[in-house]
C-alpha cells in the first residue's frame, strides 16, 4: 500500500512539474480583430518623425496584432531588429523597451523569426534576446513570452535556449 501511495505521489509531482513548464500559446490570449484604421500616425509623439516612412507604410498595411494594433519592425544591423506598436484606432505609437535592438542570438545559432505574433492574440514571443538589459535574464538567449496589456508588454515566461 505504501508503495502505491509513493508511486501515485511521484506521478502527481511529475505531472505538476510538467504543467508548470507549459509555455503560453496564442489562443490563451484572444483579441477580437477590428478593421480599425487611423487616418495617420500621431507625429507629435517623440521618435515618430524619425520613422515616418516605416510607420506610415505599416498603418496602410492594417492590423496584424492584438485586434487593433500593428507591429512594425526594421533592421538595425546583423541579427538585430527594432520595432514599434501602432494603435490602428488612434495612430499613436508605443515604443516598448523589449523592441529596442532585439538580438537574434538563439543558442548556438540565430533565430529566423525574432518576433512572433498574431492579429487575433495579445501574446507576443521574442526568439533570441529582448532589447532591454533589464528584461533579458542576464542576456540569456531563449523564448520570451509577453502579453500586451495597457500599451505595454508584461512578461509571462522565459524558456532558456542552450
Amino acid at each position: 500500500m505504501k508503495k502505491c501511495v509513493a508511486i501515485a505521489f511521484i506521478a502527481w509531482a511529475l505531472a505538476m512539474t510538467a504543467l508548470g513548464q507549459r509555455t503560453p500559446f496564442f489562443s490563451q490570449y484572444p483579441a477580437r480583430v477590428e478593421k480599425a484604421r487611423a487616418k495617420s500616425i500621431n507625429f507629435k509623439q517623440p521618435n515618430n518623425r524619425t520613422y515616418k516612412t516605416r510607420l506610415s507604410e505599416a498603418l496602410r498595411g492594417g492590423v496584424n496584432f492584438a485586434g487593433h494594433y500593428i507591429i512594425v519592425g526594421w533592421g538595425c544591423g546583423t541579427g538585430c531588429t527594432n520595432a514599434a506598436v501602432i494603435d490602428a484606432r488612434t495612430g499613436n505609437v508605443a515604443w516598448p523597451i523589449q523592441f529596442y535592438n532585439v538580438d537574434a542570438s538563439y543558442g548556438d545559432g540565430y533565430s529566423d523569426e525574432q518576433i512572433e505574433f498574431r492579429k487575433n492574440s495579445r501574446l507576443m514571443i521574442i526568439h533570441g534576446r529582448p532589447g532591454s538589459a533589464n528584461e533579458n535574464d542576464q542576456n540569456k538567449p531563449g523564448d520570451y513570452y509577453y502579453e500586451w496589456r495597457n500599451n505595454s508588454f508584461r512578461r509571462l515566461k522565459f524558456v532558456e535556449k542552450k
